[in-house]
């Protein structure tokens, strides 16, 4: 009795899994140029409609033979062709968030006057990860 009462509670929760996946949310890519602030979701771009959106940030450790090192990294954003906001650092703090972002997150970055990263904010949520089947179904109409 008490194996059946488990699967039927197992069974019954899986039920309700699949009917209720979650919800999702679409941030497509703004560049706000007065602000000096990009944001946007990494899947929502991938997946858009619109070939020419992209969001990202990128790090690069370079080693030496003679010891030393050098890293850098930026942040990217295009909504249009031709319109691409990229920032740059060397600051350790802002290289150190860079390389935490994932292919589901959520990403904003600012910039100054010189295109240099002024900030990087991410967020790797599961409402930002898409839903495929629907993606797939929109792109079969």
């Amino acid at each position: 009795m008490f194996l059946r009462s488990i699967l039927t509670v197992m069974a019954l929760s899986l039920c309700a899994t699949s009917a209720n996946a979650g919800s999702t949310s679409e941030v497509p890519v703004t560049i706000d140029t007065e602000n000096s602030i990009a944001f946007g979701n990494m899947v929502t771009a991938r997946f858009s409609d619109n070939p020419d959106e992209i969001i990202g940030c990128g790090v690069r450790h370079y080693a030496f033979a003679d010891g030393t090192e050098y890293s850098w990294g930026f942040c990217q954003a295009r909504v249009e062709p031709g319109v691409l906001q990229l920032c740059s650092t060397t600051n350790p703090v802002l290289l150190d968030k860079m390389s935490n972002i994932n292919d589901f997150s959520y990403i904003s970055f600012g910039w100054d006057e010189n295109d240099e990263c002024t900030n990087v904010g991410f967020s790797t949520q599961s409402q930002y990860i898409p839903e495929f089947q629907d993606k797939k179904d929109k792109k079969n109409k």
